[in-house]
Formats: C-alpha cells, sequence, structure tokens
C-alpha cells in the first residue's frame, strides 16, 4: 500500500493539476492526503483527504503533521509536480527490487531539461540537485540523497527515523533527512522510468533572499548533526571554497549563484551566522542519535564521496 502525502502552501492551480495527474496513474497511491500548511486559505480536493495545518507552518512541520497516522509506503510530494504517464507503475515495479530503498523519481523541467535525480553532496554538507539543466535522458550516479520534491520511503521507515526535523521550517529537511538515512546505511535508489514534471520555485521562487538565508541556516545544522568530525572542523574552509566557486561560476552565468541578487548574497551570511546559533541543538541531536548509526566516520566519507556533487553539473547553465 502506498500513501501519497502532497503539502501545498498556496493552495491554487498547482495543487489541483498535481492531484489530477496523480489520479489518472494506472498504479495510483491507494491513499492520498493534502495537508494545507495555510489555514487562512481554502482548498477542494475532490476525493483525497484533507488536513489543514492550525497555525501558518513550513514545510517540514506540514509534512510531519500529515505523515503522523499514514501507513504503508510514504510518497511525499510538493504541490507543483505534474505525473507522467508509468509514472507510479514504474515506482512500485522498483520497490519490488529495492524493498528498504528510498525511491528517487526523475524529476524534469517544465523546458523538458533534468530538474533532478537526486542529490549530490559538498564537503560541507551543502546539496547540488544531480544533472539540473542537462538533458532529461542523461545516466546519473546513485545520489548521495533524495530531494524532497518527490521520494517515496519504505513502509516504516518514516516512522522508525523520525521523518522531519520540524525545527527546519522549510528548506534542507530533505538535506538533513538524508545525511541521517546515510548514517544508518539506507540506500537511495534513482528510478529515471519514474517521470515527474517539477515546477521549481513555483511556490517561493528560485532565489529568494528568505530561502537562501534559510538553506544557509538549514545546512549548517544538517552538517552538524550528521557529517563526520573532521568535515565539521574543516567546515570554515569547505564552506569559503564551496562559496567562492558559487561566486567564480556565477560570474559566468552558470551554477546555482547565477541570478542571486545582492540582497540574495548578504542572505547567505545571515544564514551562516544563524546556523552558527543552532550548533548547541544539532550536537545535542547528533548525541541522540549516535546510537542508531551503522556507518563510522570514515564509511561516512566514502558514502559522500561516492554521493558527492558533480563538477559537471555545476558548468550547465540555468
Amino acid at each position: 500500500m502506498i500513501s501519497a502525502l502532497i503539502v501545498t502552501w498556496r493552495a491554487d492551480a498547482l495543487v489541483q493539476e498535481c492531484l489530477s495527474s496523480l489520479r489518472a496513474q494506472e498504479a495510483a497511491p491507494e491513499r492520498v492526503r493534502v495537508v494545507l500548511s495555510h489555514p487562512g486559505r481554502r482548498l477542494e480536493v475532490g476525493g483525497a483527504e484533507l488536513l489543514t495545518m492550525p497555525a501558518e507552518s513550513g514545510f517540514a512541520a506540514a509534512a510531519q503533521a500529515g505523515a503522523a497516522d499514514l501507513s504503508g509506503e510514504l510518497l511525499l510530494l510538493n504541490d507543483d509536480l505534474v505525473f507522467h504517464p508509468g509514472c507510479m507503475a514504474a515506482l512500485r515495479a522498483a520497490r519490488r527490487r529495492h524493498p528498504a530503498a528510498v525511491l528517487q523519481p526523475r524529476l524534469l523541467l517544465p523546458d523538458g531539461r533534468m530538474d533532478n535525480g537526486g542529490h549530490g553532496f559538498f564537503p560541507d554538507g551543502a546539496i547540488w540537485a544531480r544533472g539540473r539543466n542537462g538533458p532529461a535522458d542523461q545516466a546519473l550516479p546513485a545520489p548521495g540523497g533524495f530531494s524532497g520534491a518527490a521520494a517515496l520511503f519504505p513502509a516504516g521507515l518514516w516512522q522508525t527515523v523520525g521523518g522531519f526535523d520540524v525545527s527546519f521550517d522549510s528548506f534542507c529537511e530533505d538535506v538533513d533527512l538524508s545525511l541521517r538515512l546515510m548514517r544508518r546505511r539506507v540506500p537511495v535508489v534513482y528510478v529515471p522510468e519514474a517521470t515527474i514534471t517539477h515546477r521549481l520555485g513555483a511556490s517561493y521562487g528560485r532565489a529568494d533572499p528568505s530561502k537562501i538565508r534559510r538553506i544557509e541556516r538549514n545546512r549548517i545544522r544538517a552538517a552538524v548533526r550528521s557529517l563526520p568530525v573532521s568535515a565539521l572542523a574543516a567546515l570554515p574552509l569547505t564552506t569559503g571554497a564551496r562559496l567562492a566557486l558559487t561566486a567564480l561560476l556565477a560570474a559566468t552565468g552558470r551554477g546555482p549563484g547565477a541570478g542571486v541578487s545582492a540582497d540574495g548574497r548578504r542572505a547567505v551570511l545571515a544564514g551562516i551566522a544563524e546556523g552558527v546559533a543552532c550548533v548547541p541543538d544539532a550536537l545535542r541531536k547528533r548525541r541522540a542519535d549516535r546510537a542508531g548509526w551503522a556507518r563510522t566516520d570514515r564509511e561516512m566519507w566514502e558514502a559522500l564521496w561516492a554521493g558527492r556533487a558533480r563538477w559537471e553539473d555545476l558548468l550547465q547553465r540555468p
């Protein structure tokens, strides 16, 4: 049994199109629930279940509330998705081959280029979408982490690991959970036969300063919670190197920094400062997690290298 969980903030035509494309699947989920994270809005969801949050909530808290009593496999979804024919059938077939893995569909941009096939990691815990802006049919290595836009979790896994950290609000909750799953040796498997179009940034924009600030803040929290000790010691250097590379690529119109405003660049520094202030809480969670770790620091480095962000991905123009 698959339970689909769609989190929406806008409550507009995006979620209606997502629901329609999901219902049209020949192997559609047995249960569909929509979580509306903005209580001041109204939404009709047809035959799906609707859960409205009591107060305006971020993606992490809304997903946690929606998943609390769902059973079976959990299909976590953003609202800005359109399923291609055969997507759910491909995911069900992949589940038979990989019973314990998180399954990552192929996500495409509206123009047909690749959005991502999961995430690759930088040494400081930042991520870059695998294959972004490249051709849809490109071969991709196994992802280091899953994309929170769409992923299928095996039955019971979400509850076992505790799902998202609700204190993240929105952004990088999938990075944090991916790193925690990596510590537990839970694989992420890319399923290119399962294709979904993703209107990237439709809800929050692609380079909104508030989004950038929260990404940098939460990236530090995720890193401190799960990365090897040596990676944490090197965090100032690796973060500085990543930001320098991002700036260099942005000057040529490439990479994640392309098109980011001056306010966005200032938001990076604000987010880093907020992330540093969150380090004590992240360390407490790290100590609590350690009993469930199945990878040593050395093995974690090996997994991070295998699932690293690729230079050729960053060279793609936006």
